[in-house]
């Protein structure tokens, strides 16, 4: 993702319309193949990485931490696009920079560029033509994974005809208008909601808001497909930027686990997902738990219109209380449990905690399942590591005296890419076990 072009808007289709592929000919052009002419180059405020802390960015990483520049003789704002030279004078990019931040720099890129418009219409068109496999199977996308788009701090989720955008670094808030209207002559949607709601905002001192810059809110909820299921979600208002996108991969292997007649609960459920999945897949009954009316109310609209509310029914609870009285009550037991709870650990600090919410969870569940049962979990959380998410389970089947096999085990869907050079971009941990009782 790092390539330059002139706009070519007659290639992209509006949202309405079947994106068609990018013709080779109008491939973009690789960053650094077309030199920058004398008189176009920028004159962007320089920083400069202190002597031997150049390996990690040489090595693929695409961030600069406050503690690795020497002290800055100009004094960039919040923002503000700078160029990024190693203790010998040699450029090491361009990028966002923020002195009050722990990442003082995104890098945008690793040769000298003119961050504008043209730099912007070529990221974002690439990151829609690479979304294109997708067309088939959903028109619930995401279609920018900030930094590994290319695009520090740029969240863009398509929803049918309609945008959200979500904004995490003061860099691209600096450039929100250039995105902005890109978007609008690339895809030419509907709607396009401003989802600046998310806690990361406040790390580069942006405040919180959500705001319509196309369309009135007379667009939600909107009606979204996903392998031949629909959902009706709520973008403004809803978890996330509307919906769990990047379990799309997970709720089809999820079928795969599901026998006719099993009973199931899918904790945390959200607006339904994992629980519809698992009716179409022969369940006999399904539980579908969350703690939020307002999401239920969504789950249950989602039931009725893929007609499956004879074998899902909604309930609300604290799942973490549920578990453990139904398994007081002794006949309350299920064949598959799926676990799709929130992020337990916003920051390092919080995982000790998170890690043994994790366990705590993890036991109650394997209390209720079947000898032989099916349990299914996730952790959303980049700060918990897949092994100390791994070992919370371990250390709950200890606690309950039961052992698991590991069937399958997976990551992220192909539009939310990971950086393996960056593994801040990594965050989806999704397991699937077969829970026996220890001989």
């Amino acid at each position: 993702m790092t390539d330059e072009r002139k706009p070519m808007t007659e290639e992209i289709k509006p949202m309405t319309e079947e994106i068609k592929p990018i013709p080779e000919e109008s491939k973009p052009i690789p960053e650094g193949s077309k030199p920058i002419p004398e008189e176009s180059k920028p004159n962007y405020p320089e920083v400069t990485l202190a002597k031997g802390r150049d390996k990690r960015i040489h090595n693929g990483h695409l961030w600069i931490f406050s503690n690795e520049l020497l002290p800055a003789t100009e004094r960039p704002e919040p923002g503000e696009i700078v160029a990024v030279r190693t203790s010998e004078n040699r450029v090491a990019g361009i990028g966002f920079y923020h002195p009050n931040s722990l990442i003082a720099v995104r890098l945008l890129s690793r040769k000298p560029a003119v961050i504008d418009r043209d730099f912007f219409m070529a990221r974002l068109t690439q990151a829609v033509r690479n979304r294109e496999p997708l067309s088939d199977v959903t028109n619930a996308v995401r279609l920018v994974h900030a930094e590994s788009d290319g695009l520090p701090g740029l969240i863009v989720d398509r929803y049918g005809n309609g945008l959200v955008l979500q904004i995490l670094s003061a860099g691209m808030e600096r450039q929100r208008d250039i995105v902005v209207d890109v978007l609008r002559e690339l895809l030419q949607p509907a709607f396009l909601i401003l989802r600046n709601d998310h806690h990361m905002r406040e790390r580069e001192e942006l405040p919180r808001e959500k705001e319509f810059l196309i369309g009135d809110g007379s667009e939600i909820p909107v009606t979204i497909t996903e392998n031949s299921v629909s959902y009706l979600v709520d973008p403004l208002e809803g978890q996330k930027t509307g919906f769990y996108i990047d379990q799309r991969d997970h709720r089809m292997v999820f079928r795969r686990f599901i026998r006719p007649g099993d009973r199931v609960l899918d904790g945390f459920c959200h607006y339904g997902g994992f629980a519809m999945h698992a009716a179409l897949a022969g369940a006999g009954e399904v539980v579908a738990v969350d703690d939020s009316e307002a999401v239920l109310e969504y789950t249950t609209k989602n039931i009725q219109q893929n007609g499956l509310e004879h074998i899902v029914s909604t309930r609300k609870a604290d799942l973490m209380k549920l578990l453990p009285d139904m398994a007081g009550e002794g006949n309350a037991r299920f064949n598959v449990i799926n676990l799709d709870p929130p992020n337990f650990a916003t920051n390092r600090k919080s995982v000790g905690p998170a890690l043994r919410g994790y366990r705590k969870l993890h036991r109650a569940a394997l209390d209720l399942l079947e000898p032989g049962g099916i349990l299914a979990t996730s952790s959303c959380s980049h700060h918990i590591t897949e092994d100390a998410f791994l070992d919370s389970v371990i250390r709950a089947c200890r606690d309950s005296r039961r052992r698991v096999q590991l069937l399958y085990k997976g990551g992220h869907a192909m539009d939310h890419p990971v950086l393996p050079e960056m593994p801040e971009t990594g965050y989806l941990k999704f397991f699937i076990f077969r829970v026996a009782e220890i001989d």
